[in-house]
């Protein structure tokens, strides 16, 4: 570069140059403006607060919520409730676990979700899993797989549907029941048979003594007890059922109610109706069932059915297909046995069978949660909940379906505690045993006191006459031994007699001790007549200061003579 005559070139000054580093030329690092001051003190600052930022959001991940939702059928929708908050109570991060039970359709709906069914879907799941007692319908298998996802269908408990009455109990006969068989109840719910009375219904149930209008409920919007039950009569009574089947379809008669808790509200609102609820439900509102004809023709209440045997049988049938396939033929309907059930219901798991995009945390609660339906404990909390237990075969089925689910990186694992762990049970992903909320203390304490007060009030709950009746035999027995005191006294007095018969004194003397004896037998008899036959006051209709009262006596009467404490 050719430069000017003139040029004067300019100089740095990193190091303090003293004197020099005040030249004109001088470009020094000594000088800077207070904008370039600020701004390196704001990088700084950035710099440490980036640094802060991310050791928050370890440390939030550590003790955040951490959730998970579901939702679906209605009837396992207690069992869930109560899993989640065992979960919530054992895990010593914050979780936030919730199930909306709104029925097996919209489960299916909302975990699909369909852009034709809903225009704001976007073919992925609303909910991290979803729940039915039928297999998800093939349309909707169908879209889904369309929309380049596969889903799998984990069982975790067997379940029954029943049909229940209100008929009063005074119209029902001598029997006291009443019993329905398939081709009766498609006449009954398609309107063919409108009253009680109906000589069909009496051939079955020839005691039966009601005329009255049948009140026919069924369920509002898609249900699962409806896919079930209606899927019974087409397969049973094809003749007589020509109303289609499926979670939803056009009744012809009825009341439509909203989920198992609005059909059990209809029936013990209104006599003579009659609807299809899940068994636990009903038996858990003490519903009156009606007697089912299973296919060996025997008549039997769903409590008393083997509602495991049709699905061990259709295991040996391998009437399963793989996890992630169709399931929409499968059904547990009219399988044989003589304690079988006829309408035995599958409940299932719908979960995606890639998740690798959901939250670690999400996706570990997923699994956490389905591995304890499946565990000893939930299979056993199923039954408390008026499910049935999977075989344990169908257990080793869905264990191994959830196997193939393919998880996000770095997914944790949640382990249980039972045995005591120590440090590693204090870890973030433990489920321990150990830990559970006061409310669940709480209520497995009433439960224990509601228990033995119901034990008490049955063991009260005897009639006057009975308890009468009883004291009665006492007395009667207390006469016998008073009857055989007396005839050995009599021969007592016989002997005395020969022995003294010469002795006019002795005779007088034992004559007289007899006739006291016989006084004090007849004063004795009579005592025990009034003590035995009298009617005791119940404990029941006694204030709360008598029934102190009456206790304090008696404890007082035992302290005072400890001996006697039994006799009190």
């Amino acid at each position: 570069v050719t430069l000017p005559e003139d040029y004067l070139p300019f100089t740095v000054e990193t190091d303090t140059q003293v004197i020099t580093g005040q030249g004109i030329f001088v470009l020094s690092s000594k000088r800077e403006s207070f904008a370039t001051y600020e701004r390196k003190a704001i990088e700084e600052r950035l710099t440490a607060l980036v640094a802060e930022s991310e050791s928050l959001e370890t440390r939030v991940a550590a003790v955040g919520n951490k959730q998970m939702h579901g939702s679906g059928t209605t009837n396992p929708s207690r069992l869930f409730w109560e899993v989640m908050e065992l979960l919530e109570a054992r895990v010593k991060s914050n979780l936030v676990l919730s199930y909306r039970a709104v029925g097996s359709s919209t489960g299916q709906r909302e975990f699909v979700c369909d852009p034709t069914d809903y225009a704001e879907c976007n073919s992925e799941a609303l909910i991290d899993f979803g729940s039915g007692d039928i297999p998800m319908t093939a349309d909707r298998f169908n879209a889904l797989t369309a929309s380049g996802r596969q889903m799998l269908h984990i069982p975790f408990a067997l379940g029954a549907i029943g049909v229940w009455h209100s008929v009063p109990a005074t119209e029902l006969g001598a029997a006291g029941t009443l019993e329905l068989d398939a081709c009766l109840l498609a006449k009954i719910f398609s309107g063919q048979i409108t009253t009680w009375g109906d000589p069909q219904i009496k051939a079955l149930n020839p005691d039966l003594v009601s005329t009255a209008p049948i009140k026919v409920a069924h369920r509002k919007l898609g249900s699962s007890s409806t896919a079930g039950f209606t899927e019974y009569l087409s397969l049973k009574c094809p003749s007589d059922w020509t109303l289609g089947s499926g979670s939803t379809i056009n009744w012809p008669v009825g009341t439509e109610n909203e989920g198992s808790g609005g059909m059990t509200d209809y029936i013990k609102a209104n006599d003579y109706a009659i609807g299809y609820i899940d068994s636990g439900h009903a038996i858990d509102n003490d519903l009156v069932e009606v007697k089912l004809v299973n296919n060996d023709g025997v008549a039997l209440f769903s409590s008393d059915a083997d509602i495991g045997a049709a699905a061990t049988i259709a295991l040996a049938n391998n009437e399963f297909p793989a996890a992630d396939a169709d399931w929409s033929a499968v059904n547990l309907y009219d399988k044989a046995g003589t304690s079988t059930w006829p309408i035995t219901m599958v409940s299932y798991i719908y979960v995606d069978k890639d998740i690798s995009s959901k939250d670690p945390e999400t996706a570990a609660l997923v699994m956490a949660f389905i591995n304890f339906l499946l565990s000893p404990e939930g299979q056993a909390l199923a039954v408390e909940n008026l499910f049935d237990p999977l075989p344990p075969e169908l257990i080793a089925f869905a264990n191994a379906a959830l196997a193939t689910i393919t998880l996000p990186p770095n997914t944790p694992t949640y382990v249980f505690e039972s045995d005591t762990a120590p440090y590693t049970g204090q870890g973030e992903h433990v489920v321990s045993s150990k830990r559970q909320s006061f409310a669940t203390y709480e209520r497995v304490v009433l439960q224990e006191q509601v228990a033995a007060l119901e034990a008490a009030v049955a063991a009260l709950a005897v009639t006057p006459s009975e308890a009468l009746n009883a004291r009665v035999v006492t007395a009667e027995s207390n006469v016998d031994d008073l009857r055989e005191k007396y005839n050995k006294l009599v021969e007592d007095y016989n002997s005395l007699k020969e022995e003294v018969d010469d002795n006019e004194t002795y005779q007088k003397i034992a004559i007289a001790a007899l006739v006291l004896a016989i006084v004090a037998m007849v004063i004795a008899f009579v005592a025990v007549l009034l003590v035995q036959t009298r009617e005791p006051r119940p404990i029941a209709s006694m204030s709360t200061r008598d029934r102190k009262k009456s206790h304090t006596i008696e404890v007082s009467r035992a302290e005072a003579n400890p001996t006697r404490t039994d006799n009190i």
